[in-house]
């Protein structure tokens, strides 16, 4: 059984063959990447694939183990497929801006507002969810 090691380097991946024929794995990757986003190092016998390649490096790696058989192993500081990004920091908005008012608006004004824009902007009749969040947000802050 033919072993497919990807190693996480600066600005892509390298790939090492170890054990079995890995001729077939080879002729794959050639199909599957580019040849300006791959290159071979014959001293160090590993095949270096850019990391714009990395959509196609993730069908050729799904596609070597479906068909081929053979194993997958990651490798580095990033031993798993995906890298890990921290989650975005939410927006905060002023709650007036959001809800399209001026800060001398009665609370009225502000109830009837937010009527208006939760019909607008409702998620269940076609509006955006990210727009609804922050008008309850608003609202909440407001009408407290």
């Amino acid at each position: 059984m033919t072993t497919v090691l990807i190693t996480r380097v600066f600005s892509g991946y390298h790939a090492t063959f170890r054990g079995g024929d890995f001729s077939l794995c080879v002729s794959t990757l050639k199909s599957f990447i580019p040849a300006p986003l791959r290159g071979y190092t014959p001293a160090t016998r590993q095949w270096f694939i850019d990391e714009d390649a990395t959509n196609q490096m993730r069908r050729w790696l799904s596609y070597v183990e479906t068909m081929i058989g053979a194993r997958v192993e990651w490798q580095g500081p990033f031993d798993c497929e995906e890298e890990w990004t921290p989650p975005a920091k939410p927006k905060v908005v002023d709650p007036y801006t959001a809800l399209h008012l001026l800060p001398s608006a009665p609370p009225e004004v502000v109830k009837a507002a937010y009527r208006a824009l939760a019909v607008l902007n409702h998620p269940d009749k076609g509006g955006d969810t990210e727009a609804m969040q922050q008008i309850n947000d608003a609202y909440r802050r407001l009408a407290a």
